[in-house]
């Protein structure tokens, strides 16, 4: 291995160290730090989605200060999740509003950014909410929320070391040209052993199904990023992780798996 290629593979290990040591910090801290830190998170990752489809930068200054004074607030108070929910509408409404009245854009163009809008906060914005719902309100919620980081950076780091090490058949070289057969076997495998030792440490037997759609639902989650990045000719979301990209990158496979989790758990508890 070059120098090169051992300090591009360094500071992707460190980058990546830093934000697994800050969201098992959040996890283990408790329900209030994990919800700050999950809401910053998708600030961040709603900032980046807005820019890479082009919005009017007036109407993500909106977003910042709609997004940003909730969080303050939460962190000097008790006011809980609810706190979000309150200023989630309001917010939606203005930026529809705002949009809808410019004079800058066409009929057309104004639909256009308002399905950008809508579709950021289903896309990227409700997953963290989902996430702090669970932790929050699920029995063993925590458990279950740290399992699933852990099963979801299993999956990237173990299929991306095994793809670019014996990774020869790639699977969408239009959308992800580094996504291979080989690489997804291999993180799926990996899972699938460390699903058993989470249910010899948690004993919940839904380990062995989330070890093996976690994986599946990871791959579909970046190739959904890729191909949004791909339609507006962006490499990365952003630069703040060096060798990961940005915010979005780094958290595309959660953003995608977190509602499918959702999805079942909820339904165990409200339906069976």
């Amino acid at each position: 291995m070059n120098k090169k290629k051992f300090l591009d593979f360094f500071i992707r290990f460190i980058t990546g160290l830093i934000y697994v040591g800050l969201i098992v910090f959040s996890i283990e801290k408790g329900e209030k730090t994990f919800r700050i830190v999950m809401m910053i998170l998708s600030f961040f990752c709603l900032l980046e989605f807005l820019l890479i489809l082009k919005t009017n930068i007036i109407l993500i200054k909106i977003t910042s200060l709609f997004f940003l004074f909730p969080i303050l607030i939460d962190f000097f108070t008790e006011k809980g999740f609810v706190l979000y929910i309150i200023f989630f509408i309001p917010y939606s409404i203005i930026f529809l509003f705002i949009q809808l009245l410019s004079k800058k854009y066409s009929h057309r163009d104004k639909i256009i950014q308002v399905n950008h809008l809508i579709f950021g906060l289903v896309y990227v914005i409700m997953p963290f909410y989902l996430a702090s719902y669970i932790y929050a309100i699920v029995h063993h919620g925590k458990q279950l929320i740290l399992g699933v980081f852990i099963l979801i950076w299993t999956n990237d780091s173990l299929s991306y070391l095994i793809g670019r090490k014996w990774g020869k058949r790639k699977i969408a070289i239009s959308i992800s040209p580094n996504k291979s057969i080989e690489g997804i076997v291999g993180g799926l495998f990996f899972c699938i052993m460390l699903g058993f030792l989470l249910y010899e440490i948690w004993g919940k037997k839904y380990w062995f199904i989330l070890s093996f759609t976690i994986p599946i639902f990871s791959i579909v989650g970046d190739l959904v990023e890729s191909t949004i990045k791909r339609s507006f000719n962006v490499k990365n979301s952003g630069t703040f992780f060096p060798g990961h990209g940005g915010f979005l990158d780094r958290l595309d496979s959660f953003i995608f798996v977190i509602p499918i989790i959702a999805t079942v758990v909820i339904s165990i508890i409200y339906i069976l």
